[in-house]
């Protein structure tokens, strides 16, 4: 919920910085000089902003074995590729919900399996399904320079993923 509501944020803030800068904008003879931004996030600036933390965080979550949070890990990761399906929901000839799901459906209902299971030995090898998926579709969609990995090490100082 919380991808979701930064994402909103986000979008809210750069709406609001296009209707300020439309409204400062230089008048001409037949109106404004420029018009407001329509900003829509792009495949790959949802990949970046909200599938890539998501997937780094449910990792960090599963290396440590703290069950609550990686379940928790997981809806979110669900929900950044439903949000990613939603904003952009054709990308090159693909319908995005089809390619996430045949590329990632079977490894992400597996992961959420192993994880009710608390099973560490299922849900290593359902999340490097799940990231092996995640390059399949890069692949597919001629951006196989893009390789996911299962995160090394947090870049979120902020946050403490050990189990409680």
């Amino acid at each position: 919920m919380r991808g979701r509501t930064a994402l909103s944020l986000g979008l809210a803030a750069l709406a609001a910085l296009a209707i300020g800068a439309d409204a400062q904008a230089p008048q001409t003879r037949g109106g404004p000089a420029s018009t407001a931004l329509n900003y829509v996030p792009g495949v790959g600036d949802l990949m970046s902003l909200v599938v890539q933390p998501r997937h780094a965080k449910l990792g960090l979550a599963l290396k440590t074995r703290n069950w609550e949070l990686a379940e928790y890990g997981h809806k979110e990761l669900a929900q950044a590729f439903r949000t990613v399906a939603t904003v952009q929901p054709k990308y090159m000839k693909f319908t995005v919900s089809e390619a996430i799901e045949s590329m990632t459906g079977e490894a992400m209902r597996s992961l959420d399996d192993a994880i009710r299971a608390r099973d560490p030995k299922k849900a290593d090898d359902a999340f490097m399904a799940l990231t092996d998926g995640c390059n399949s579709c890069h692949t597919a969609l001629a951006h196989a320079f893009v390789v996911i990995k299962v995160p090394e090490a947090s870049s979120f100082p902020n946050q403490d993923f050990n189990a409680p």
